[in-house]
């Protein structure tokens, strides 16, 4: 029953963030001028906050796993206090702070997730995040119906309402056995130090996935009014998020479970190495592309490859509150990617070949360094 309903809650909680992403980028991006220094400018903002997740286990040893999550329900009144503004850059900045309590909150809610896993790490994951891609996809198709419906206040105060009962459900259902065991607070930052070869390349991908999603709703914006020439704004927010999020999302769902079954037959770092390898193909085949082609690059479900692998990869290498610290230094350790776009914001040439170019140094200096070390011990 639990495990029914943590996926349920999984699932509210990633259609609340496909209504918001696919909202917020365009948003920003398109009708209120931001452009992409916009969707760069709140995506460094959302890592910043999310760079306090290297914290979880000394708060989940403090105040304890269920109390946290508790705390972090009230991650849905930035969304509320947002529908009164519209200055793109204060916006951004209240919008991120959602990302706090997501981010202290979520290593405790996958700790939960894994404690009664059973060794099969790969396939609890899966089952946890199965509805997610469905739930993205139709927070993303929703998305514009909603904003028709009533604008961007309706859309927010959705997306809040939305927060607050996943998050209710996390907490209320959360396990008393998943409570992690005291220890040394040190005990954990070892471990993290230890995963260096999984948090380092990861971190290297957040950056260039970063980069990718920050060219992409521009893009996507004006190969879709290519296509609907005319077509009144609403009809083209529809259109951008069942394209930004929609489609991908279902993708995704056959994607985690072929993923999970991948991650407990082989060592994760080879899925960290083959999404390396997918985003750069990607990313250069939706830049130097126009119209359908470029569209459907976008939908390759490429999102679940990295976040498997990460995940499992570090739920088997720990337990107890270091398996609590070592999920939260990934979230930490990914926070540093996204916070290395914010110095971008002030570049005046901000192509899609500067961008390109840091991409792929980044992607396959990621591939040497995973590769490096599964040399070394590739079980």
């Amino acid at each position: 029953m639990r495990r029914l309903a943590y996926s349920l809650a999984a699932t509210l909680s990633t259609f609340m963030w496909g209504i918001y992403f696919s909202f917020t980028r365009r948003y920003l991006s398109v009708e209120l001028g931001g452009g992409t220094r916009a969707v760069l400018l709140i995506s460094g903002l959302e890592w910043v906050y999310a760079f306090f997740a290297v914290l979880a286990g000394r708060l989940v040893r403090a105040l304890g796993s269920r109390n946290l999550v508790r705390l972090s329900t009230a991650g849905f009144l930035p969304l509320l206090a947002a529908t009164a503004l519209r200055d793109p850059n204060l916006l951004a900045l209240v919008l991120s702070l959602t990302s706090l309590t997501w981010s202290i909150s979520w290593p405790a809610i996958l700790s939960a997730v894994f404690s009664s896993s059973r060794d099969r790490y790969g396939r609890a994951y899966s089952i946890f995040t199965l509805g997610t891609g469905l739930g993205w996809s139709a927070g993303s198709v929703a998305m514009g119906f909603i904003y028709s419906a009533g604008g961007p206040v309706l859309v927010l105060s959705t997306c809040s309402l939305l927060y607050l009962l996943s998050y209710l459900i996390f907490s209320e259902l959360y396990p008393g056995g998943a409570e992690p065991r005291s220890e040394d607070p040190r005990e954990g930052f070892r471990e993290v130090r230890r995963l260096w070869y999984i948090l380092v390349p990861y971190t290297l991908i957040v950056f260039s996935r970063e980069l990718y999603y920050s060219v992409a709703p521009v893009k996507l914006s004006v190969e879709l009014a290519k296509l609907l020439r005319n077509s009144p704004e609403d009809l083209q927010y529809v259109a951008f998020g069942i394209a930004y999020g929609g489609i991908t999302s279902v993708l995704s769902i056959p994607t985690r479970v072929i993923c999970g079954r991948l991650a407990d037959l082989y060592n994760p770092l080879l899925l960290l190495v083959a999404s390396s390898f997918a985003y750069l193909a990607s990313y250069w085949g939706f830049v130097l592309t126009e119209g359908l082609v470029s569209i459907a690059i976008w939908q390759l479900p490429l999102y679940p490859l990295v976040d498997t692998a990460v995940s499992v990869g570090l739920a088997r290498s720990a337990s107890g509150s270091a398996r609590t610290t070592a999920l939260g230094a990934s979230v930490a350790f990914s926070a540093l990617g996204g916070l290395a776009v914010l110095p971008l914001t002030a570049s005046p040439e901000l192509g899609q070949e500067v961008v390109g170019a840091l991409l792929t140094s980044a992607l396959m200096t990621s591939v040497a360094l995973a590769t490096y070390y599964y040399r070394k011990h590739p079980t």
